[in-house]
C-alpha cells in the first residue's frame, strides 16, 4: 500500500479543486451559449422583486449601471404597444415607472388662499354648474359611508374642478389621478393629493400604447381659470371631442397610455366605489374594451356628448349601419343665449312665421341641458347592471343597481 507524505496530499486536493472549478465554470459557458433568447422579456413571473432591484440599483450609480438601464429601456420599450392590460410586466412597469405615491404632506390648495388670484381659480366653486351639481350628487350618495377608494381619468391639476376632492378631502377616501396633459400634472404634485397620481392617459384599447395627445394652449391672455377651462379640452388625437378643438391652440405631445383595467390591477384595486370619466371623447372605447366580469364599481361619472357615435356603432355596426357624423352645433353670438348684447331679444318674422325664442335659455350654448342624452351609452349602462340616476348637460351618474348605494338612492330611473 503506497503511503503519501502530507505534502503530496495537499498539492492533490488543491489540483482537485482546480479541476472541478474548471469543469463547472464551462459547463455555465456552455449553457449560457445554448439558452433559448428572451427577446427583450427578461422580467419573469417567479421575480416580482426584479424590476424593483433594477430601479433601485439605477438609482445607485452601480458599476453594472450601464446594463441595468439598458435592461429597464427594453421593458419600456414593451409598453408602447402591444402588450395586454394584464400582462404582469407591463402592470409592475407600471406600478414602478408611471405611478406616484399618495404624498404624507399637509395639502396645498387653492381651496384655502387668499388673493385675486385664488378668487379667480375657486371661481369654478359657485359658477361651475356642472361641478356644484356633480358634487352635490356624491354628497348625497357618500356622505356617511366607509371611505372607498376612486379614479378620476380628466384630473387637470389636481385641484381645479376636480370631482373626487370632496372625497378625499371631507370623506378619508384615497385613489387614483390619471391627468395626460404634461403641463397641467407637473401642478399636481404640488397639491399634496392623498391618492396616486400619474402623468399617463387611459388607453382607447386594452393594449399599453403610446399615443399623440393634443393639449391646447390659449389664444390670448387669460385669467387663470379661463386657461385651464382651455387646457381641460385637451384630447387624444383621432378622437372627437366635444371641444372640437375650439378652444385654443393645438400643441400634440407623445403621451404613455395603459387601459383602466391595467391601473386597478397594478393598485390592486378592483373594486372602486367612483369612477369619475371625463376624457373628451375617447369614454366609449375606454368603456367598451373594460373587462366588465373582474372589476367592480359602484358609481361612475361619465362626460360624454351624443356626436360621439361610439356606442351608437357598437350596436349597429354588425347590421352593416353606420350613420353620418353629427355635424357640430354653431355657437350663437352674443353671451347669453337669446341676449345679445345685452338687450332683450326681439321676435322675427320669417316668411310670416314667428321665430319663437326656445323655452330654456343657458349661459353660453343656448341649449337645453336636459336634451342630447345618448340611448345607446344609457342601454351599454343598464346591460353592464346599472342605473341612470342622473343626466345633465351630458354629464351621467350612473349607480350599480345591486349594490347599497343604489338600494338606497335609486327611486326612479332617468328617462
Amino acid at each position: 500500500m503506497i503511503r503519501l507524505s502530507p505534502k503530496m496530499k495537499h498539492i492533490l486536493y488543491q489540483r482537485k479543486h482546480i479541476v472541478f472549478l474548471t469543469a463547472l465554470l464551462f459547463l455555465v459557458t456552455l449553457m449560457t451559449l445554448t439558452a433559448p433568447q428572451s427577446n427583450g422579456v427578461f422580467v419573469t413571473n417567479e421575480n416580482d422583486e426584479l424590476l424593483k432591484s433594477l430601479w433601485q440599483e439605477r438609482q445607485r450609480g452601480g458599476a453594472q449601471v450601464k446594463q441595468v438601464k439598458q435592461q429597464i429601456n427594453q421593458i419600456e420599450d414593451l409598453a408602447t404597444g402591444p402588450l395586454k392590460e394584464d400582462d404582469l410586466d407591463l402592470l409592475r412597469l407600471l406600478k414602478e415607472r408611471y405611478l406616484a405615491k399618495p404624498s404624507d404632506k399637509p395639502t396645498n390648495l387653492m381651496l384655502n388662499k387668499d388673493g385675486a388670484r385664488a378668487k379667480n381659480y375657486n371661481v369654478y366653486r359657485t359658477s361651475f354648474h356642472s361641478w356644484i351639481r356633480i358634487n352635490n350628487i356624491l354628497k348625497k350618495l357618500f356622505s356617511g359611508e366607509p371611505p372607498h377608494f376612486f379614479v378620476e381619468a380628466g384630473a387637470l391639476d389636481g385641484e381645479f374642478i376636480s370631482n373626487t376632492l370632496y372625497l378625499e378631502q371631507d370623506l378619508g377616501w384615497t385613489g387614483l389621478l390619471v391627468e395626460a396633459d404634461p403641463l397641467l400634472y407637473a401642478a399636481l404634485p404640488g397639491k399634496n393629493r392623498k391618492a396616486w397620481s400619474s402623468q399617463t392617459c387611459l388607453s382607447p384599447s386594452d393594449v399599453a400604447e403610446r399615443l399623440t395627445f393634443e393639449t391646447y394652449e390659449p389664444r390670448d391672455d387669460r385669467d387663470v381659470a379661463a386657461a385651464l377651462l382651455v387646457r381641460s379640452t385637451g384630447n387624444l388625437a383621432g378622437i372627437r371631442s366635444p371641444a372640437l378643438g375650439q378652444m385654443g391652440s393645438k400643441i400634440p405631445v407623445e403621451v404613455q397610455c395603459f387601459p383602466l383595467f391595467s391601473y386597478l390591477l397594478a393598485l390592486n384595486a378592483t373594486s372602486v366605489g367612483y369612477v369619475s370619466l371625463d376624457v373628451e371623447g375617447a369614454e366609449a372605447e375606454i368603456l367598451l374594451h373594460l373587462p366588465w366580469d373582474r372589476v367592480d364599481v359602484t358609481v361612475w361619472n361619465i362626460e360624454h356628448r351624443d356626436a360621439n357615435e361610439g356606442f351608437k356603432i357598437h350596436y349597429e355596426e354588425p347590421w352593416g349601419i353606420r350613420a353620418p357624423p353629427i355635424p357640430p352645433r354653431l355657437r350663437p353670438s352674443g353671451s347669453l343665449g337669446g341676449n345679445e348684447g345685452g338687450k332683450e331679444r326681439i321676435d322675427k318674422t320669417v316668411d310670416g312665421e314667428k321665430d319663437v325664442p326656445p323655452k330654456k335659455i343657458v349661459y353660453v350654448t343656448q341649449h337645453d341641458p336636459a336634451a342630447g342624452k345618448d340611448p345607446y351609452l344609457v342601454r351599454f349602462m343598464k346591460e353592464k347592471g346599472y342605473r341612470l340616476y342622473d343626466y345633465w348637460d351630458g354629464d351621467y351618474t350612473f349607480i350599480k343597481a345591486d349594490s347599497e348605494i343604489c338600494r338606497k338612492h335609486c327611486k326612479v330611473d332617468v328617462e
